[in-house]
């Protein structure tokens, strides 16, 4: 029997203090689901376990992001060298397939399941194409198969959850719009509803990953909605082995009450929303038209609005578009002070390839990153504090003394003790508020462990005459 295993390879950032057992790798259920029966599967996330090079395996898998892409690179070619066939897929090889494929034997480009019965079919005939693209003729999510769960290994500490693919809105920072090229894709409510029913016991928080659970336009908000009402129907069955979900939402989400009440009734317990900025211009650099919509005045409200029925928020800041300034460094950080975010993910602008953000700085010449695949680790070893272009409006020292200044403040040991508390006044759950000292803390260490007075600014090359 021919063997194929996933390998999830490792986030090997030093200076941020993650949870590294926070979710396991979803996708790879979802591609074992369409492995022919006739292979052997598993799956190993070097997260939580060592890769032994030597196993015994015709076939490797990698999934990759930029953050991971260099240990992929590694793992792959440790592989190749023991005669092993290596698959790369993932955002970051279907955004550089070029770069990728002298690391590999195949390429996929977009979501697997649709071809990696026909790459194993090819390996098998010994016809393996260098290239796979899905992203050419994406399917309906209907009738997808349900993930393998039982392929992971126990000990992390969320379930991961998948009711859609894409996202409805384009922010010039993220790529999972040219991933599923500009495709919302979206679960029938009743699959969703039997996978749910599937999630085995041992899990206490469900943490759905699309990209944006909530969506934009009403059919969007009606679909979450009746996701959230049969949820609610089915925990008062008992039908869940979870207790909780938390999932990413836009801003709008928090304006509407029903919508609202219906994800308390149904067991959500925090959001995490894009919030930005609270520069108008910045959001117009980022595309974020959503947020200028309802206006960055009303940010502190639709947080309460959330809070008031238990729901938990952690709020993402990002600092550093061209309309940012040291003014409106300062005028951040009285805001994160003042908005009431349980949570706070506050980093510098990121240039990932396949956004518009990357396109603009390399157009512009403004990029740092000129050595691929080298310099994607300046990202994974900077992810939170990293200035990797030059900035508009502000000196890049200043800049990054004032972000991180921002950080430790919000993340002050007495802000922390009074989140806590406010959670436990909200919420009346010890464990809640538990929860959220821990997250804080450990939120805290991004900051503190990144020295900024050894940032290294590249020297500019001469502009050609």
């Amino acid at each position: 029997m021919p063997k194929i295993v996933f390998i999830q390879p490792k986030f090997t950032a030093v200076k941020l203090d993650r949870n590294i057992k926070t979710i396991f790798p979803l996708g790879f259920g979802y591609l074992a689901a369409y492995v022919p029966e006739h292979w052997d599967v598993s799956i190993v996330d070097e997260q939580i376990e060592t890769i032994d090079f030597d196993m015994a395996v015709d076939v490797v898998g990698l999934s990759t992001t930029t953050l991971t892409i260099n240990r992929a690179y590694e793992v792959a070619t440790e592989f190749r060298k023991r005669g092993v066939t290596v698959f790369l897929g993932g955002v970051h090889v279907s955004m550089c397939p070029d770069e990728a494929q002298p690391f590999c034997d195949a390429v996929c480009i977009g979501d697997g399941e649709q071809v990696i019965a026909q790459m194993l079919t090819d390996f098998e005939n010994k016809c393996l194409q260098k290239v796979y693209n899905h992203k050419s003729g994406m399917h309906s999510l209907d009738g997808i198969r349900f993930p393998r769960y039982e392929l992971f290994k126990p000990g992390y500490s969320f379930l991961p959850f998948s009711t859609s693919r894409g996202c409805p809105f384009d922010c010039n920072f993220c790529s999972i719009n040219k991933f599923y090229d500009g495709k919302y894709r979206k679960r029938d409510v009743e699959e969703v509803i039997t996978d749910l029913k599937r999630i085995p016991k041992g899990y206490d928080t469900l943490f759905i990953t699309d990209g944006n659970m909530y969506g934009y336009s009403k059919s969007d908000a009606s679909r979450f909605k009746e996701i959230c009402r049969r949820m609610a129907e089915e925990r008062r069955k008992g039908s869940f082995n979870f207790k909780q979900f938390t999932c990413y939402a836009s801003v709008n989400a928090l304006q509407d009450d029903e919508a609202l009440d219906l994800a308390a009734a149904a067991g959500c317990r925090l959001l995490s929303i894009g919030f930005e900025s609270i520069n108008p211009d910045s959001l117009k650099d980022m595309n974020k038209v959503m947020n200028l919509k309802i206006g960055v005045d009303k940010y502190p409200e639709l947080i309460a609005n959330a809070q008031k029925r238990k729901i938990m928020v952690l709020g993402e800041i990002l600092l550093g578009s061209d309309s940012d300034d040291m003014r409106v460094l300062e005028e951040t950080r009285k805001f994160v002070q003042i908005a009431g975010f349980d949570i706070l993910r506050l980093q510098i602008l990121q240039p990932f390839p396949g956004t518009e953000t990357f396109e603009q700085l390399k157009r512009e010449g403004r990029l740092h990153l000129k050595q691929f695949p080298e310099d994607w680790q300046k990202i994974t070893d900077h992810f939170i504090m990293g200035v990797h272009y030059d900035l508009k409006k502000m000196d890049t020292l200043e800049f990054l003394h004032a972000v991180k200044e921002i950080g430790m403040d919000f993340y002050s040991l007495k802000n922390i003790a009074k989140r806590a508390l406010s959670t436990l006044t909200t919420t009346q759950s010890i464990k809640e508020c538990a929860r959220i000292m821990v997250i804080n803390l450990k939120s805290r260490k991004s900051y503190v462990n990144e020295d900024v007075t050894l940032w290294k600014i590249p020297e500019k090359t001469p502009e050609p005459v």
